[in-house]
Formats: structure tokens, C-alpha cells, sequence
């Protein structure tokens, strides 16, 4: 008989954890989640204490089937699952499914990272099933469920079947749409930037005729007569340009000034999506994906066995256990000297009320364990994340950089002038800034770096901000006197915000308290899935019924969608997990008002109030009105409206075959669609002219896009060009182009299972293998030109055997946003 069962949630922790744990101990995987609310219905009594109904999944039978056999045989249960709120409930779903009958029996045993010495101190020190978090989570989970499951069937009657609204997901769509908004109604200014190039000294040129040896550096126009100045037209600027040129420049002021920087704090979830997204263009999925598979462990090769590289990856705090901050300590001071150890541990505070979900920051299990050395065992993205995460936590620990930053007023006084009328004159005075900065000691820079967002940048580069690297300015010294080489006036427009990203907008998310660190990746892919949000390189764009639904939610259901309602709500569940709230109290203060809410807006609301046709004009041909509308599958144009009073499936069907329709494309809007646009998108499918066959081509508007339909084939259209203007000419020569990609294909012999032929071809994403039937990246592992018949076997082999490509959150149950 097996004397302990410890139950985690995913084969790979289940794997790892093996390797710690002596002969008397089974490590079983519960594979996530093994009992939810049900799909086809709400699954909450709201009239009994909103008590819910789980089930076990079918797909999860087996695995409930075989933890149960598991546990006959074994003298004690210990639930391993992670530990936050989330890791709490499904050690309590565990212990439902399975029919313990005496929890506080059961030992419950928490780790942050899954190393020996964790597991075996977490093994020593078990404690029993926190309720708290237990409820807190079953609290959000609940929550979630209400408000999506009663807004959802809303939307579907007043919008269209399809569309989803969520507590979190709608105030993301809603924060989004606010910033197109902004960038809509923006209004570029004009301004000039006036820069000089100003040498030091008298000049002295060399025999090739430049200025050797002489000290040059630029200045930027700061002020006019005293005060702040930027020209705002051509003329102001020509008017500076006139009156500095051929006039003495000379130093009128000096500022020196040490500064010294720190690094910034350790890696919590929102942090780590975030640089994630700058530094490498991770997306939120891909790190969460990544991090949980470096968090659960790999093998590091014959002889060193298998561990978890990184600490939980679901965290708020900022904390480094003392063990972390003396091997970090150990480290700095091994690879790059004393001067970069700090004679005391730098320790941040967390700033977020809520910060419980784990312990500790993100960091290395073991800080000795450096990239370098994990090279072999690490796939490309693993080591990329890796090293992110190892060099931030060395930062943390490593002395502060020293910069000395010099500041100069350059004056120039333009001559004297009279205005019309007047006795006398005045001058103006121009004062120009340069700046100089040296890096006197590197200290974390060493390592580590931030990156910024977008509009962080902009706003730097205005204020005339430096970054972190050298500068140069010479020396120079108060009044003395330089030369003017070179004027260069510039204009410029003021930009709008920046578009968020899936980055800035986790850390305006968080800013505003709305979600908890597991919640950011699976609300901005649900809301990207349910077509409310494209992602455009980075950038994040609303469609347009993501305008419809966020407007119909602000007007009707103010709080659903309101930030510091969302917030607040947030802390509320805090609360729940620190015991000062119940849970069923919370639940019914929200459920009554909102449920009878969404009756009255149900019954008020008609669709057509929501849903209103723009007209755009009348049809010459047909006499019928070309209407812009949005639909299920986006917006789109139609030629005349339906007839309602005609009922009949055969009235329905000749309606169909008569009201003409056609999707906007990608960059058009419901509100900017202008009437030639919309009867140009109606002419499609369009006839542009014969091959030399004889084969009639024609201009399509395909579900994935405007295509070429040739008797041979299609050939889509690149994305930077308009099918508005392409012509017969044009449609020949991308045929074309695709008829050389395709001769161009390199032969890489005979896949041995298909027996067909293996191609090399130039695809969309670049490189690919195909045998014809299954089509294979070749990835930045191998040289698309040196690559061999035996590599291209083995791309296709493992593109087979790979598993369907779905993320989701633990072991299989998708977390709802």
C-alpha cells in the first residue's frame, strides 16, 4: 500500500516534483480543474446563497476515475497545488471530487518554487485548506459567471448572437475604445524645433578642409526674452533663424549634476508581461506559457537531474527571501567585483493592496545558475525569458549607477530692431540648452536596463531628457564665446497617444487595480477571440462593434464598465480572501440591484435603437439605398433594406438573392465609410480581363481577404494594397510574382511517410516545409538555405506529432476574464 498520494495540477510539476521525493511517496497530476460550473447553463442558485453546481468535465472522468483508485491505496492525501487563491480552490475541488469526508485531516503543503530543498521544507510543514481563499476565489468565479451569463444573452438580443461581456473584459474593451477616442478627436499642432551646431574654439582646418581637432556639439532653443518659447508656424521660426544667425553665442551658465539611479524592483506577473512585451515581443500568452513551463521545470542534462528554474509565476509582490538575496549577492560579487555589491540587501515594499497571491517576486530558484549555462537545455524562447528574469534579479542587488549630467545656456542676441512708429530699439535673446551626460559608474546598467512604453518615450525625447547612456558635451566654461556652424530649424506635429499594447495596457490595468495578475493574459486573448479588439504588429484597435457594445454598456449598465467601480470590487474580494468579508453577503449586495437592472434595460431596449443602419446614399443602377451597418462578423455595406412584412421563406430568399452586401475593409469605419467607397466594396466579385488562355480573372472579397481568382488558382492581395485600385495589370502581375515564388520552391527529396515530395517555400511568415499535407515553419533553429533532407524529415515529423496549438490556463481549464 502507497503511504502518501500528493496530488498537483500538471504532469510536468508532477514530474519535477517526483524527483525530490522518496519510493514512499506517488505524485499524481488532477490535469487543472477537475470540476466546473456547467457550459450549457448559469449554474448558480441565486435563491439559496448562490450555491453552485459543479460537475466533472467527461474529459475529466478518467482522470477523477484514477485519483480515486490512487487514494484507496494510499495511507495519506497531500494536496501540492499552487499556491494562490486559484491552487487553493482546486485542492478543494480536489478534495470534493474525491469525497474526503474530513479536510483539516488532509495536509496541505504550499512551495513558491519547485526545487529539493522547497519541497522537502514545504513536506515538513504542512498546514490545512485556507477557506478564505478558498471562497474568494469561489466568490470571483461566481461573480464572473452572473455577470457574463446575464449580459451575454443581452447583447446577443440588441446587438448579435456571438458577443460576450464580462466583468474585466468589458472595462478592458472600454479602456481601449476610450484611447481611440482620444486619438480620434485629437488635433495635431504644428511646432518647430531650432537646433545649432556650435563649435568650441577658434577654428582650425585640417588640409582635407574640415574643422580637425575642434569640440562640436548641438543646442536646442529653450527660451525667448526670458520665457519658455517653441515656434508654432514657419514664420515665427524663420523670424528666430534670421535674427541668430551671424550673431555671438557664448556660454551664459553652467549646471553640473551627480545623479544616481537604482534598479528597478524584482519581476511580478504584470512586470514580467510587461518588459516581456517590449524587450523580446512576447505576447502575454507566450510568457505566461513560458514561464509556467520554466516554473514547473526541465531537465539540465546527464547527471544534474530535473528542477523548476524559475519561482511562481503568478505574483504581486516584490519580496526576495534572505537565501535569494545572499546567493545574489555571492554572484554579483563573482562575476563582476566588489565595487557592484551593495554593503546591505536593497529591499522593495510592494505597493498593491492585494498582494497575496505568492510570496516572493519572480526570480531564479538558484542565482549561480546562469544563461550562459543553460544554453544547452533551453529552447529559444525558455532562454529568452530566462535571461530576462535572471538579469533583472541580479539588478536588483547590484550597486546603483552614478551619472553626472552637465546642463549649458548657450545665449545669442539677435540685433536691435524698431517697431513701426517707435523711437529706439530692442532685441531679442535666445537662450539654446545643451546637454552632456557621463556614465561614472555603470553599477546594474551592467546588466540591466527598463524599456519604455511608447508615450513614455515621446514625452522624454520632448522634455529633452537623457537615457541612461553617455552624452557628449565638451568643456566648457561661463562666457565663453562659440562658433555657430549650422542652423537647422524643423517642424514637427503634436502626436496623439499612443494606441496601448497588450504591455501598456496590463500596466494601466493594474494601475487602476482592475483584474489580479493571472487574469491579464486571459482577458486580452478572450477579448482579441470575440473580435471586439485586432492586433495590429503591437498595437491594440477596437473594431467597430466594440464602439457599439462599450457605448450601449456605458449608457445602461454605468457600473459594469466603470473603473473604479471594477476596482473596488477587486478589493472587496481581498477582502473575502483576508476574512474581514463573507462571500455570500458580497454576492447578494451586487446580484439584486444588477439582476433587476438587466430586466428593465431587456424590456426598454429596442435592437434597432442600438443597431442604427447609416445611409449613405442612393444606388444610381438600382434606385436602392446603400446602407453602412455592423454585423456579426464586422462592419459591412448593403444595397437596400429588408422588407419585414414580407415573411414567407420564399419572400426571405428572393430578398437574400437581391440585397447585395460587402465587409469593409480592414481600416475603414462605420463612422468614416463614405458613399464611393461603400459602391466601390459592392462591385466585387469584379472582372478585370482574360489570360493568355482564354481564363476569365476576377477581383474577390474572400473571408480572409480581397483575392485574385485565376482558372488556375487565387493569389491573395498584400495587405498594403487596396483592392479599390487594383487592374488588370496590376492582377497579372501578382499571378505573376506568385508563379516565380512558386518555380522557385527548393526540392528537399522524399518525406519517408507521406512519400510525397518535400518543398521549401517562401511563406507569409517566412520559410516553410510542405510535403503537400502538412505544412511546417522551418523557425530560427536551421538555415532555410543549408537545410537538408533529413532536417526537413524531422521539422515534419515533429509538426505532426505536435499537440493541437489551444493555450489555456492550468492543465486545461480556461480561466474566464
Amino acid at each position: 500500500m502507497t503511504k502518501n498520494l500528493v496530488i498537483v495540477e500538471s504532469p510536468t510539476k508532477a514530474k519535477t516534483i517526483k524527483k525530490f521525493l522518496g519510493k514512499d511517496y506517488v505524485v499524481e497530476s488532477s490535469m487543472g480543474h477537475i470540476r466546473d460550473l456547467p457550459t450549457s447553463e448559469i449554474g448558480i442558485d441565486t435563491d439559496h446563497d448562490f450555491e453552485p453546481t459543479y460537475v466533472i468535465p467527461k474529459e475529466k472522468e478518467t482522470t477523477v476515475k484514477n485519483l480515486r483508485k490512487a487514494l484507496k491505496e494510499a495511507e495519506t492525501l497531500w494536496i501540492a497545488t499552487d499556491e494562490d487563491r486559484e491552487g487553493e480552490a482546486i485542492g478543494w475541488h480536489l478534495l470534493e471530487a474525491l469525497k474526503v469526508k474530513n479536510p483539516e485531516t488532509i495536509n496541505r503543503i504550499v512551495f513558491h518554487e519547485i526545487t529539493e530543498s522547497a519541497i522537502k521544507e514545504a513536506i515538513a510543514h504542512p498546514r490545512v485548506l485556507d477557506f478564505k481563499l478558498v471562497h474568494a476565489q469561489q466568490a470571483r468565479r461566481v461573480l464572473d459567471r452572473l455577470v457574463g451569463y446575464t449580459l451575454s444573452p443581452f447583447l446577443w438580443k440588441k446587438v448579435y448572437r456571438g458577443l460576450s461581456a464580462g466583468r474585466v473584459q468589458s472595462v478592458a474593451v472600454r479602456v481601449i475604445v476610450d484611447r481611440e477616442r482620444e486619438i480620434k478627436a485629437f488635433n495635431a499642432e504644428e511646432y518647430w524645433s531650432i537646433e545649432v551646431d556650435l563649435r568650441k574654439g577658434a577654428p582650425h582646418h585640417s588640409p582635407d578642409g574640415s574643422c580637425a581637432g575642434q569640440e562640436e556639439f548641438t543646442a536646442s532653443l529653450k527660451e525667448k526674452n526670458g520665457k519658455g518659447f517653441v515656434p508654432h508656424s514657419e514664420t515665427e521660426s524663420s523670424a528666430v533663424v534670421k535674427d541668430i544667425t551671424g550673431q555671438a553665442f557664448s556660454v551664459t551658465k553652467i549646471d553640473t549634476k551627480e545623479l544616481k539611479k537604482t534598479p528597478p524592483a524584482p519581476f511580478t506577473t504584470s512586470t514580467l508581461q510587461q518588459e516581456a512585451g517590449r524587450k523580446l515581443g512576447f505576447s502575454l500568452k507566450q510568457t505566461m506559457v513560458v514561464a509556467q513551463q520554466l516554473y514547473e521545470g526541465v531537465s539540465l542534462g546527464k547527471g544534474a537531474g530535473h528542477s523548476g528554474l524559475i519561482t511562481y509565476m503568478r505574483t504581486d509582490s516584490v519580496n526576495l527571501s534572505e537565501k535569494a538575496l545572499a546567493d545574489t549577492k555571492e554572484t554579483v560579487q563573482k562575476l563582476y567585483g566588489r565595487e557592484y555589491v551593495l554593503a546591505a540587501p536593497r529591499i522593495y515594499k510592494t505597493k498593491s493592496k492585494g498582494a497575496q497571491e505568492a510570496h516572493e517576486a519572480i526570480r531564479p530558484t538558484e542565482v549561480s545558475r546562469t544563461p550562459e549555462s543553460l544554453k544547452d537545455v533551453l529552447d529559444e524562447q525558455q532562454l529568452k525569458l530566462y535571461s530576462l528574469i535572471w538579469n533583472r534579479t541580479m539588478a536588483t542587488q547590484m550597486a546603483g549607477a552614478e551619472l553626472k549630467r552637465i546642463g549649458a545656456d548657450i545665449t545669442v542676441v539677435g540685433p536691435a530692431f524698431a517697431p513701426a512708429g517707435a523711437a529706439g530699439g530692442k532685441q531679442n535673446t535666445y537662450i539654446f540648452r545643451a546637454t552632456g551626460q557621463t556614465v561614472l559608474f555603470d553599477g546594474f546598467l551592467r546588466v540591466y536596463f527598463e524599456d519604455k512604453d511608447e508615450d513614455q518615450i515621446e514625452k522624454e525625447k520632448q522634455e529633452g531628457e537623457a537615457g541612461d547612456g553617455e552624452k557628449f558635451l565638451p568643456e566648457l566654461q561661463e562666457g565663453e564665446s562659440l562658433a555657430c556652424e549650422e542652423v537647422k530649424p524643423e517642424q514637427h506635429f503634436t502626436k496623439p497617444p499612443a494606441r496601448y499594447t497588450e504591455a501598456s495596457l496590463v500596466k494601466k490595468l493594474e494601475e487602476e487595480g482592475i483584474g489580479r495578475p493571472s487574469t491579464y493574459a486571459p482577458t486580452i486573448s478572450t477579448i482579441q477571440q470575440r473580435g471586439y479588439i485586432r492586433k495590429e504588429g503591437k498595437q491594440l484597435i477596437p473594431e467597430d462593434v466594440a464602439f457599439t457594445v462599450t457605448d450601449l454598456l456605458v449608457a445602461h449598465f454605468p457600473d459594469i464598465v466603470d473603473l473604479k467601480f471594477t476596482a473596488h470590487m477587486e478589493n472587496r474580494l481581498d477582502d473575502i480572501a483576508e476574512g474581514t468579508e463573507k462571500w455570500v453577503p458580497f454576492m447578494k449586495s451586487f446580484w439584486k440591484p444588477f439582476e433587476k437592472l438587466v430586466a428593465e434595460k431587456t424590456k426598454d431596449i429596442k435592437k434597432e435603437d442600438v443597431m442604427k443602419d447609416r445611409q449613405l446614399g442612393i444606388d444610381d443602377a438600382t434606385g436602392l439605398p446603400i446602407v453602412v451597418r455592423t454585423g456579426r462578423f464586422g462592419a459591412y455595406v448593403q444595397l437596400g433594406l429588408w422588407d419585414k412584412e414580407k415573411k414567407s421563406k420564399k419572400d426571405k430568399e428572393e430578398q437574400k438573392g437581391k440585397l447585395k452586401a460587402a465587409s469593409l475593409f480592414r481600416g475603414m469605419s462605420v463612422d468614416t465609410v463614405t458613399f464611393e467607397e461603400a459602391k466601390g466594396l459592392l462591385s466585387f466579385p469584379r472582372t478585370l480581363g482574360k489570360d493568355t488562355t482564354g481564363g476569365v480573372v476576377e477581383l474577390h472579397l474572400g473571408r480572409f481577404g480581397p483575392y485574385i481568382k485565376t482558372p488556375t488558382g487565387s493569389v491573395s492581395l498584400p495587405k498594403d494594397l487596396s483592392p479599390l485600385g487594383v487592374d488588370f495589370a496590376v492582377a497579372l502581375d501578382l499571378i505573376a510574382n506568385k508563379a516565380q515564388k512558386a518555380a522557385a520552391a527548393r526540392s528537399l527529396g522524399i518525406d519517408p511517410v507521406t512519400k510525397n515530395e518535400m518543398l521549401l517555400k517562401e511563406g507569409r511568415f517566412g520559410p516553410y516545409i510542405t510535403d503537400g499535407t502538412t505544412n511546417a515553419s522551418v523557425g530560427k533553429k536551421y538555415d532555410a538555405a543549408t537545410l537538408t533532407n533529413e532536417e526537413a524529415v524531422e521539422i515534419l515529423k515533429k509538426k505532426r506529432e505536435a499537440p493541437p496549438s489551444k493555450w489555456k490556463g492550468r492543465g486545461g481549464w480556461k480561466k474566464k476574464g
